[in-house]
């Protein structure tokens, strides 16, 4: 699965849409959503159940998506929904059109500049964190992250070694421990 926040447009219909209730968006639950939506865990479970390259809404509708009450969870200081909002917060608001979900999210401020170094571990310390509200040990984390024949192969080429799963594995370490500041070497 590929999910993304849009700004208000048209769109095809290959493009499956979920839209809020006219007086009830929540940008945090949306944030929490799209997180879960991108993460390692998410796309591994998905993939067991998509027979071609486009979702079925009954495909969707069958997936495991995190339980709204499971994001009340402390990590240190701050709460899983805290966390998780700031970090899609990052991720999207690149650009001026994404400045209506940005505000709704609670910042006023100027789009972030693209890093993608940065981008690497704001992905990374999410999928660690959905691989802990899915329940996942580190164990169970590897055997997923190893499915992921491409990205392990293309990040070996880039890197010399499979970047991704190293950052992961990092940080489910410091979120066990409460950590959700550090940005780990790797």
């Amino acid at each position: 699965m590929i999910a993304c926040i849009l700004p208000w447009v048209g769109s095809d219909l290959a493009l499956r849409l979920i839209l809020p209730s006219a007086n009830t968006f929540d940008a945090r639950a949306a944030s929490c959503l799209l997180a879960n939506f991108n993460s390692f865990v998410f796309d591994f479970v998905t993939r067991q159940k998509v027979q071609g390259t486009h979702l079925s809404w009954y495909i969707v509708e069958q997936l495991p998506v995190v339980a709204s009450a499971d994001y009340g969870q402390q990590f240190g200081k701050i709460s899983t929904h805290d966390l998780i909002r700031d970090h899609v917060l990052r991720l999207t608001y690149t650009a001026n059109d994404m400045a209506p979900f940005a505000r709704d999210l609670g910042y006023q401020g100027p789009p972030f500049i693209w890093d993608e170094e940065e981008r690497r571990h704001l992905r990374a310390r999410l999928d660690a964190l959905y691989f802990h509200l899915y329940g996942l040990s580190r164990e169970d984390a590897t055997y997923v992250l190893d499915t992921f024949p491409i990205v392990r192969r293309e990040e070996e080429v880039q890197f010399g070694n499979y970047r991704t799963k190293r950052m992961i594995l990092a940080y489910m370490n410091a979120l066990a421990a409460g950590d959700t500041k550090t940005q780990v070497a790797v």
